[in-house]
């Protein structure tokens, strides 16, 4: 039972029925086609770039709001290791969650001034 030369020649004796089915886990490429003599001069970062898809705007917000609390709680874990007040602990680290939410709304949306929280 072979098909364009794939498989089995013969199920007999191979334990299997023969049967053959196309590979599901093969990603295929996205984005278009760039050939760099043609499209671009050198192959530059402009071929490289083409194909790239800027991440959802929800995703952004989600991975900023994690930077904040890990920003947070890393605070947190430091108060607590000097045995500070839990009140207080409290007070600093909204405190600072408050300055870095208004940071990053003033912020511009750029990819690489977010990750300077």
């Amino acid at each position: 039972m072979s098909y364009n030369n794939i498989g089995l020649s013969t199920p007999r004796g191979s334990g299997t029925s023969g049967y053959i089915t196309r590979n599901v886990s093969h990603i295929k490429p996205r984005g278009p086609a760039v050939k760099p003599g043609r499209d671009f001069e050198d192959g530059s970062e402009l071929a490289k770039d083409a194909w790239r898809k800027e991440p959802a705007k929800e995703i952004a917000e989600h991975d900023l709001k994690r930077q904040i609390e890990v920003k947070c709680m890393e605070l947190r874990d430091q108060l607590e290791d000097e045995g500070v007040d839990e009140d207080e602990i409290e007070r600093r680290v909204g405190y600072l969650r408050e300055s870095l939410v208004k940071r990053s709304s003033r912020a511009p949306a750029h990819r690489s001034q977010q990750r300077r929280l």
